[in-house]
This record gives C-alpha cells, structure tokens and sequence, in this order.
C-alpha cells in the first residue's frame, strides 16, 4: 500500500516548489534568489487551501523576502 501525503503536506510542497521556480539560479556565485514575497505566498496558501479542501489547516508560510539567498554554495542559505 503506497503511502498517502496528506494535505497540509501537499500545500507545503506545492508552496516550495513555487519558491524555487520562481526564484532566480545565479551561475556565476552559485547561489538561488527568491524573487516571491510572504505576502505572495499567503495568497496562494489560501488558494491551495481552497483547491485541496482543507480550510482548518495550519500551514505555515516559509518567512521569506524578495532577495533572500535560498541556497549557495557556502551552505549558508535559507533552506541549506
């Protein structure tokens, strides 16, 4: 039997992956700029929220900004 992701993890992975598509892959440092903002993410966490039918989910927002260093080759980004 296969296992099942549930809903909030759904809306989770689907908020992270649009942080990452959007952001910006600087070949030359070697790092991932986000280019979304919280505020943007708090629409589309409704939104997902509203698609996947759980409306009493607690799902939180990553606390990201328009410019933050996601990942570099430091390790020293957000989501390193």
């Amino acid at each position: 039997m296969p296992n099942k992701r549930s809903e909030k993890g759904k809306i989770k992975q689907e908020i992270r992956r649009l942080i990452y598509t959007t952001s910006f892959q600087d070949s030359i440092l070697a790092e991932t700029v986000c280019r979304v903002s919280k505020e943007e993410l708090d629409g589309l966490k409704w939104t997902l929220m509203a698609q996947f039918g759980g409306t009493d989910l607690d799902v939180r927002v990553p606390n990201v900004e328009k410019g933050l260093i996601l990942s570099d080759s430091r390790g020293k980004g957000a989501f390193q």
